[in-house]
């Protein structure tokens, strides 16, 4: 059985998004981003966003595991 992480990484290089179960939470493959440099995801919250707490148009992410930690670490900015 795949890890979490190979799950995530399959998942945006077969569709280039991921949502979290409560659609919240959304990492995106960032446009015009090649693996080799630059940031390549973009972190987005649909509450931290509505209270602006993150900058627009998301929080840029470096890697597969910036992702992961995006996603594991978010708590909304403590509103939730």
């Amino acid at each position: 059985m795949p890890s979490d992480e190979e799950l995530l990484d399959r998942t945006l290089a077969f569709s280039g998004t991921y949502v979290s179960d409560d659609g919240n939470v959304a990492i995106r493959r960032a446009a015009g981003a090649a693996e080799y440099s630059g940031d390549r995801f973009v972190g987005h919250c649909a509450v931290c966003d509505q209270a602006l707490l993150v900058p627009y148009p998301g929080e840029p992410l470096a890697d597969l595991a910036a992702a992961i930690r995006f996603l594991s670490t978010h708590d909304h900015g403590d509103v939730d």
